[in-house]
């Protein structure tokens, strides 16, 4: 017998119905507001790695996906930044045209570029993001206050990373003879990560180790180790920055300068605002205390900064970086350099930022009195330098220009220690001790490097005269050798 339709049933299985559509509807509503993501303009997709350096950028978007209420909305256009820790896999979504954007350091950039020119795709920086300021260095046991005392010692080493650049830049730009700079090298332990060679550095393993923070700060605070170097010396040596298809930017110049100036807009909130960081998976259990401590070891290049570096600095780090490579047996191409970054966006946002703007170090007469009292010994790095000058004057021959040059690029690279300058003569019977003329062609070495750029509160000038001679003075050979200005880069601090 068939049942009886029961109309109260239906009656109430509709309303059921219809009050559980509300709540999805509500709930889905809800939860879009919660997102409150920005659906305007087409979306474009950039990779960053998991870094306290992209803050600004993150901070501009309203965190990973643009919301509604970040700078980037009002400024009209919308991403998303996926979330990639392997460069390799960054650099392949790049290539086949899955991202339009990825954030590399200078360094990594030169590694990468072989790879897009064999994939036929080309690519442009135009944003220097951040520079390491203090996050990455080399640790060492207390005995080793200079790369020279490296000679000899186990090196932990994370290989092809940019910590492994920073050992190599200072190995390559030491008064270390070709054989000692094979031997380090020699010496080398290479790890995967940073991490790993802290700990074989803590565990006695090695002597020293090229690593990151926390570690930079454990190897302070200990009795038997030190700081040797880090970024806070030379904020120019990593560089961060995104790097666009070139396709993409030629096409899309109006976005990519949006973005720029969108950054630069969210820089007051990088120590003050945590939220956006914290979609990172890295940062999301992490205290806004902890957070803000990680900010100091990456600081924002602004608009000066950017201005300088695309013409200037980034060209020279890239070239210096893609030789390192080519030194460790990858390929690179310093040649590339030039064509590498554009300044073409920075323009754009010329007249809205300072461009007065620029980094800059307090360099003072007490560091510089400090400075001069440590021993040549304890110099982070010691150059010599062959410098010619025209017969009995202080007068810089033409000669040695170049040799000057290539000096200034170096010291512009280190650009957070002091320079002492010292002069020194041959032994001349009958005469003076050469003191106030060896003073006086350090002093114009100095000027020299003035004119390059290099801030003259860094300098140390020192003129020994013929008190420190390195050969005999019994042979014309013997006395051209002590015809010398020597330079050692020193550090206070550590």
């Amino acid at each position: 017998m068939k049942k009886k339709f029961d109309k109260k049933y239906l009656v109430a299985l509709l309303v059921a119905g219809a009050i559980l559509l509300v709540s999805l509807v509500v709930t889905f509503i809800k939860s879009d507001l919660a997102s409150n993501e920005y659906h305007g303009g087409e979306k474009i997709y950039i990779s960053l790695d998991e870094f306290i350096g992209w803050k600004s950028l993150l901070d501009a978007n309203g965190g990973l996906v643009t919301t509604e209420d970040s700078i980037n909305a009002k400024n009209g256009i919308c991403i998303e930044y996926v979330i990639m820790n392997d460069a390799n896999a960054s650099s392949n979504a790049l290539i086949s045209g899955e991202l339009q954007g990825a954030g590399y350091t200078v360094n990594r950039y030169a590694f990468l570029q072989g790879k897009f020119d064999e994939a036929g795709v080309s690519v442009i920086m135009p944003y220097i993001t951040n520079y390491s300021n203090g996050g990455d260095g080399i640790i060492a046991t207390s005995d080793i206050l200079s790369v020279e005392d490296l000679v000899g010692k186990k090196i932990a080493v994370p290989r092809f990373s940019e910590a492994q650049t920073l050992v190599e830049y200072l190995i390559r730009n030491s008064s270390l003879s070709e054989a000692d700079k094979k031997a380090i090298r020699k010496n080398m332990v290479y790890f995967e990560t940073a991490d790993e060679t802290a700990k074989a550095f803590f565990s006695g393993t090695v002597d020293a180790a090229a690593t990151w923070e926390p570690y930079l700060t454990q190897a302070a605070s200990s009795t038997d180790a030190r700081i040797l170097f880090d970024t806070s010396m030379s904020t120019n040596l990593i560089l961060d920055g995104l790097v666009f298809r070139q396709d993409f930017a030629a096409e899309n110049p109006e976005f990519i300068a949006k973005l720029i100036d969108g950054a630069l807009q969210a820089a007051d909130m990088y120590t003050k605002k945590y939220d956006s960081i914290k979609k990172m998976p890295m940062f999301e259990l992490m205290t806004d205390a902890e957070i803000y401590e990680m900010c100091g070891g990456a600081s924002l290049a602004t608009w000066a900064d950017n201005a300088n570096l695309l013409v200037g600095t980034a060209k020279t780090m890239y070239d210096e970086m893609a030789n390192i490579w080519i030194d460790v047996g990858e390929s690179a191409f310093p040649d590339k350099a030039e064509t590498a970054f554009t300044n073409e966006f920075i323009n754009k946002l010329a007249g809205k930022y300072p461009a007065d703007d620029l980094t800059s170090f307090n360099f003072s007469e007490e560091g510089r009195d400090h400075a001069g009292q440590m021993s040549n010994n304890a110099a982070l790095l010691s150059v010599t330098l062959n410098i010619e000058f025209e017969v009995d004057s202080y007068k810089i021959a033409r000669s040695s220009y170049a040799d000057l040059n290539e000096f200034a690029k170096i010291a512009q690279t280190l650009n957070g220690v002091y320079i002492q300058i010292e002069g020194n003569t041959a032994h001349v019977d009958g005469g003076d001790d050469g003191v106030e003329f060896s003073y006086m062609r350090a002093l114009s070495v100095a000027k020299y490097l003035q004119v390059l750029g290099i801030d003259p509160d860094r300098f140390i000038i020192v003129g020994n005269g013929d008190k420190k001679p390195i050969a005999t003075n019994e042979t014309e050979e013997g006395r051209q050798a002590n015809r010398r200005t020597e330079v050692y880069f020193k550090v206070i601090g550590y």
